[in-house]
């Protein structure tokens, strides 16, 4: 993507005194940041259990983290393939697959280190996972390679659970047309630190931008910065709607998801339930 200057977060980094550029959000400490920005979430995760509880066989999780919702899916006690392309994400998530709180029925855990749209599945899935909206983490043609390789690897009477951003209700452009101020907030993250996030959308050419800045404070009244950003797709529900027919599958269900964590530009998530 050809990513404009984000005047909001470059103007927030300048006060601080932050001079080098974000660092990619899945690099090794942007990892553990986005990590500890979503250990307690509580989003999607009822619905994804709900209609996971509903299919049989194994379970593939794409996009799995460091497992915020590997760890209520291995709590079925079904078998869970965990994929992930950072191996800093997967480092997380096999430290604690290992421990009894995070898998207490000791259910068989697999972590793969791919990209979801290049994973090679050696099995057939009676549930394929999908959540925080990841889909918009790839390009058009990335999109049409992992629903066609899900569709491959799902069972006959498998479900595909994906969830999704209602982009189409919260377009809108800027003066100039291209990037406009998606939101910005403010939260604390235990005591001494808190998290600024910045979202950025220019819908015209399809790409949306989350700058996450970190604020840590030291003793004597010092602080340091840090910051993160990650590029993801503003695609329209219609589009991937297209992309998942083209690929040989449908929708069955959409369900609204309730949101318990809200960070710009998260307004309006489905899950679609896919088969």
């Amino acid at each position: 993507m050809n990513i404009a200057s984000d005047k909001t977060a470059d103007a927030i980094l300048r006060v601080l005194g932050h001079v080098d550029p974000p660092e990619d959000l899945y690099s090794v400490s942007g990892s553990r940041l986005y990590d500890q920005v979503t250990a307690n979430d509580l989003t999607e995760l009822p619905e994804i259990l709900a209609a996971a509880q509903r299919t049989s066989g194994p379970i593939l999780e794409l996009a799995a983290g460091s497992g915020r919702i590997t760890r209520p899916l291995l709590a079925l006690g079904r078998s869970v393939t965990a994929v992930d392309s950072s191996p800093e994400m997967l480092s997380l998530l096999r430290e604690r697959g290992a421990t009894r709180a995070f898998n207490p029925r000791a259910a068989a855990v697999r972590l793969v280190e791919a990209d979801m749209s290049r994973f090679e599945p050696d099995d057939a899935y009676g549930c394929v996972v999908l959540g925080a909206s990841c889909v918009t983490l790839l390009d058009p043609a990335g999109r049409r390679e992992l629903f066609r390789r899900v569709r491959k690897c799902l069972a006959p009477e498998g479900r595909f659970l994906l969830t999704v951003l209602n982009a189409d209700g919260n377009e809108g452009c800027g003066e100039d047309g291209g990037w406009n101020d998606g939101g910005t907030t403010v939260s604390t993250i235990g005591e001494d630190s808190f998290l600024i996030t910045v979202e950025n959308r220019d819908p015209v050419n399809g790409a949306r931008r989350v700058t996450m800045i970190h604020v840590c404070f030291n003793e004597g009244g010092t602080y340091r910065a840090s910051a993160y950003t990650s590029e993801v797709a503003f695609v329209s529900n219609d589009l991937i709607e297209e992309e998942i027919a083209s690929a040989g599958l449908r929708i069955f269900e959409r369900r609204p998801v309730r949101i318990t964590s809200r960070v710009p530009g998260q307004y309006d998530v489905e899950l679609w339930v896919c088969g």
